[in-house]
């Protein structure tokens, strides 16, 4: 099942049908590495509004 996912994943990527942005955040980062370094400097100055939109969307 694995080998299966795998290649439709790689599928995927070779038709581009991911966003190269995506495709390094993924597989390079991680989902949540550097997104939580980068998110505590620019939180900086932001609404509670704006911090609650950003969590409930991208979590």
């Amino acid at each position: 099942m694995l080998l299966f996912k795998g290649l439709e994943e790689l599928k995927n990527v070779v038709n581009h049908s991911k966003q190269r942005h995506h495709i390094v955040g993924q597989y390079v980062i991680g989902r949540r590495g550097l997104e939580q370094q980068e998110l505590a400097s620019k939180e900086q100055g932001i609404s509670n509004f704006l911090k609650d939109f950003y969590n409930s969307n991208y979590s």
